[in-house]
């Protein structure tokens, strides 16, 4: 972790426990993105279609936490990806995305959390459920029946299934 701390979380609420958790959180609804740096001179070209070259779906196989992020990059249109990852927190999975994207495509791709859960992905069932809600960021309406729309959308074959009940 930059600066050694590791982010903590409350086991029970999901609230951050100190510094390194709550910057995760604050960079996760977007209110960071006024801080990064601004892309070069000439880089519009090359940006261009940068959000198309992003899978919209990347998950881990087994039951982990998920989160649904708006990607957005200058002169694109938003674009709604789902993940999930090997991780114990909602925040992490953010985190470990937009570090990923920030190394693939430099600062021109910056992400906002619109929700999460839990998701079990089964590749050789080919089957995929979500359900639940994100502690750390809450409840949100729509989410996991607009993130199991996503993931059938790219992962045909797929079956997939959805709920807002659970934890």
């Amino acid at each position: 972790m930059p600066g050694g701390e590791q982010p903590l979380y409350d086991e029970v609420t999901g609230a951050p426990l100190n510094a390194a958790a709550s910057a995760i959180l604050e960079r996760s609804r977007g209110a960071a993105s006024q801080q990064r740096p601004a892309r070069p001179q000439g880089a519009d070209a090359a940006a261009q279609g940068v959000l198309e070259s992003i899978p919209a779906v990347d998950l881990a196989e087994g039951k982990w936490k998920y989160v649904q992020i708006e990607l957005t990059a200058p002169g694109e249109p938003q674009k709604r990806v789902v993940r999930s990852a090997r991780v114990g927190y909602h925040p992490e999975v953010y985190e470990l995305t937009m570090n990923s994207l920030a190394r693939s495509h430099g600062p021109v791709v910056r992400g906002t959390v619109i929700g999460g859960g839990r998701i079990v992905y089964d590749p050789s069932a080919r089957t995929v459920d979500i359900y639940g809600y994100s502690k750390s960021f809450g409840r949100a309406k729509g989410c996991n029946e607009r993130s199991a729309q996503i993931v059938r959308d790219n992962l045909p074959g797929v079956e997939v299934t959805w709920s807002d009940k659970g934890y």
